[in-house]
């Protein structure tokens, strides 16, 4: 019953990750419209615009007004000086402001909105009797809210956002670096090309009506060791775990718990203790699946995962977690095509903003692709992606 177990769980992360980048544009009810244009802050049949949509040609220019016109799940949009939209789905709406860019995702009956440049609203109406969860940030901070309008502004070629609540409640979930002085334990030879990895643990804040909410101003977490990181956080995160209830879940905990398990499995694994770190980074994936899964802490999960697999004891995990980091090769390696193809269009069309979100998206992934290739044994491999880490990093 374990082996059956055990490869019942391997199938279905094999299905996952062999649909990791196009789970959500596959949602029949993955629907957006425009059901409004101004341009000069004046209502207009037809404005300028750009429109990235998932596996489709990039469109720059004239949109006309038609409400009834569909775009799918993981289209981005992009607005020009004196443009701005409103885009409907499942009654909430969000109001693009002038020269902003926004990516709209449908993730297990749940909206990701995500604002690359500029600022974005989001006015929002009974959100649990239509969606599963709803929420809003720049990629890295996330919000969730409900039966609110919040407005996210992202601060230009920064990880930086600013949250502005003009009704109810937010929480914000931003993730604080965790510094530890002892030395890793980690025993993965990995490329000298590699940068240090950072391990991060969530914090959820509040942020209420006519409050604002800056991101990247808080203080690390520190520790001496890694027992003493792990004496931290094991008790407390299973004991936080204790409260999921996945028939009426509570994502805001939800999320926050893919953070904490991510962390735990982090830490054991850089303490030298790869077979302990499964358990968490299990549940972690689990987690990162229902709220985010094509997001960054998704395949850092994987990725983390994959590690304390090979590094395992047991051989059966050992040649799960190869498996893993292949599946990780493939599936990033139709992302950087895709993402080269779109950052080459914005340079064409002179958009810096937009080729600089896409080159620090670039940035991500190359360095995720290095760590696959160490996981591997294929330094070499891991080398060409470090280095293309540098040219993106520089443009």
């Amino acid at each position: 019953m374990k082996t059956l177990v055990l490869y019942k769980r391997v199938l279905r992360f094999r299905i996952f990750f062999s649909a990791f980048i196009f789970l959500c544009s596959f949602s029949a009810s993955a629907q957006f419209q425009i059901v409004g244009m101004q341009y000069n802050g004046q209502n207009v049949a037809s404005v300028n615009l750009t429109i990235l949509s998932p596996k489709g040609e990039p469109y720059a220019g004239p949109v006309q007004y038609d409400p009834n016109k569909i775009y799918n799940s993981g289209t981005t949009f992009k607005t020009s000086g004196g443009t701005s939209i409103a885009i409907l789905c499942k009654g909430q709406t969000q109001i693009m402001k002038p020269n902003s860019t926004l990516k709209l995702s449908f993730v297990n009956n749940g909206i990701k909105a995500e604002t690359l440049t500029g600022s974005v609203q989001h006015v929002l109406k009974d959100v649990k009797s239509k969606l599963s969860f709803y929420k809003a940030g720049n990629g890295y901070t996330w919000a969730h809210a409900e039966g609110t309008v919040f407005e996210v502004e992202a601060y230009n070629k920064s990880k930086k956002a600013k949250f502005s609540t003009q009704e109810g409640t937010i929480a914000i979930i931003e993730d604080i670096p965790v510094t530890i002085d002892e030395k890793a334990k980690n025993q993965i030879d990995r490329s000298g090309k590699a940068e240090e990895r950072h391990l991060t643990s969530p914090r959820k804040t509040l942020n209420s009506a006519g409050q604002e909410y800056i991101t990247n101003n808080l203080q690390p977490i520190e520790y001496a060791t890694y027992e003493e990181a792990l004496a931290a956080f094991d008790d407390e995160t299973y004991g936080r775990n204790e409260a999921v209830n996945l028939q009426y879940p509570n994502w805001t905990l939800i999320e926050e718990l893919a953070g904490d398990f991510t962390l735990l499995g982090g830490l054991y694994l850089e303490n030298g203790q790869p077979d302990m770190a499964i358990d968490p980074l299990r549940i972690a994936l689990e987690y990162n699946e229902m709220t985010d899964p094509e997001g960054i802490l998704m395949l850092e999960s994987y990725l983390y995962l994959a590690e304390a697999l090979i590094q395992s004891e047991d051989e059966v995990n050992r040649n799960e977690g190869v498996m893993y980091a292949t599946e990780i090769v493939k599936a990033l390696n139709e992302v950087l095509e895709e993402d080269i193809e779109e950052l080459d269009y914005a340079v064409e069309n002179g958009d810096e903003d937009l080729a600089w979100e896409i080159s620090y998206e670039l940035v991500d992934i190359c360095e995720y692709l290095g760590w696959s290739h160490d996981l591997l044994g294929q330094t070499e491999a891991a080398d060409i992606y470090y280095d293309l880490v540098d040219q993106y990093s520089n443009e």
